[in-house]
């Protein structure tokens, strides 16, 4: 169980690393900042696949997220909005 921990922890901080150097190197490349060498370009064309691996694993707008719904034990006719008693 450690080791599956461990191993999440490894892939979400590489996942999280890669994205921000893609984001850096393309705002910099998108301000004409940065001469996009072959580097650059594989950095520039990782962004939409780090945006696209966000939105379908980690957001709350994944398929199946259940964030947003009430804990199962309550049901949702017993609960009450702001201000009720």
């Amino acid at each position: 169980m450690a080791r599956k921990i461990l191993l999440a922890f490894v892939l979400w901080m590489a996942f999280a690393s890669g994205f921000l150097q893609s984001l850096t190197v393309t705002v910099g490349w998108w301000k004409g900042e940065l001469h996009a060498g072959l580097w650059e370009w594989l950095w520039i064309g990782l962004l939409p696949v780090w945006i696209f691996v966000f939105f379908r694993y980690y957001s709350i707008f994944r398929p199946g997220c259940r964030a947003c719904l009430p804990p199962e034990s309550e049901s949702s006719h017993h609960q009450a909005g702001p201000g009720a008693p």
